[in-house]
């Protein structure tokens, strides 16, 4: 009897092992499509500003990744879709916030200083895009386009749409090296955001709020 319950214990451990890789494996490979779909269709439309999401800081100076989602910025200022840039990020490793080192950049690539608006508080792509709205409400601007890297639009899209922000994203078209690591990890960030989202999680309470909230308007 007792080697009976350990083979049914057995096949029940397989059996919970061979579902679980079934799920893990549907989502991410669905989710890994969703990324890169959006990535690929996403294109800016005409908005009162755009929403230039942080990046790293080198030296004080624009990492390459910084600087890539800033030449988007600009092209899409310089084109006329916008005429008011919010940057945004908080202070990371260095002394000066990401906000501050991405208007440099842009002012010195002609930009003029007044249209570009600093929000230097953000440490997390949901406080970028909060943060950033709450500038958008105190401007009286109702759209925005949203400027990150393509593994990254989706998350962002999905996250301005739970803040009640009409936006749309252009993102940097250039693939990074490693864009599995950098698909797998918003799999990821997009399955702790969803837990959070839906109340299973302590974090972002809010996120409920304001879908209720923009959904009431």
């Amino acid at each position: 009897m007792k080697s009976l319950r350990l083979l049914q214990r057995s096949k029940n451990l397989i059996l919970f092992f061979l579902l679980s890789f079934l799920v893990l494996t549907g989502y991410f490979g669905w989710t890994s499509y969703q990324i890169v779909s959006t990535w690929k269709s996403s294109e800016g439309t005409p908005s009162d500003c755009i929403i230039v999401l942080g990046a790293a800081v080198w030296n004080g100076k624009p990492s390459p990744a910084m600087r890539e989602r800033l030449d988007v910025a600009l092209e899409l200022f310089q084109a006329g879709m916008a005429s008011q840039i919010i940057v945004s990020g908080g202070i990371g490793q260095g002394e000066k916030s990401e906000a501050e080192v991405m208007k440099e950049y842009l002012v010195q690539q002609g930009v003029p200083a007044q249209v570009v608006h600093l929000e230097d508080q953000a440490r997390s792509t949901w406080e970028n895009l909060r943060f950033s709205q709450r500038i958008m409400e105190e401007q009286a601007w109702s759209t925005a386009i949203i400027v990150t890297h393509g593994f990254h639009t989706h998350r962002s899209l999905k996250m301005a749409e739970d803040l009640g922000i009409q936006a749309s994203a252009e993102p940097v078209t250039l693939t990074p090296l490693n864009i599995v690591y950098y698909t797998l990890r918003e799999c990821v960030a997009l399955a702790e955001y969803s837990l959070k989202k839906y109340g299973l999680d302590s974090g972002l309470a809010d996120v409920r709020l304001n879908r209720e909230q923009a959904a009431a308007e």
